[in-house]
């Protein structure tokens, strides 16, 4: 669907620049949201107890979607915590190796 041509000129000069759009999209919404509210079968009280009720099941969301991604960065940094500490052993051990080959050749000569 090309908007472009439901918006007056001066939005759509630069094709770089969204952020007029953006701008009058958030202003639509908040007027549509105003209107809405304002014509509500519901009282005032009701709404606003409404609103209060979706703000705090979506606060529980976003902690719960948090907690979520806390666990799952824990979980990776255990990982990774545990294949740094396998390459360092690897590493350690193969100096070892080669240091023990390097002195039995010293010997050997």
């Amino acid at each position: 669907m090309n908007y472009k041509k439901y918006l007056p000129d001066t939005l759509c000069k630069s094709n770089n620049d969204t952020s007029k759009i953006i701008a009058a999209l958030l202003a639509g919404v908040a007027v549509g949201a105003a209107i809405g509210i304002l014509f509500a079968p519901d009282s005032g009280s009701e709404i606003r107890s409404q609103i209060s009720d979706k703000a705090k099941d979506l606060a529980g969301s976003v902690k719960d979607k948090v907690q979520s991604v806390k666990e799952t960065v824990q979980s990776k940094a255990s990982d990774l915590n545990s294949k740094k500490d396998e390459a360092v052993s690897a590493v350690k051990t193969k100096l070892s190796n080669a240091a023990d080959d390097a002195a039995n050749a010293v010997h050997d000569a």
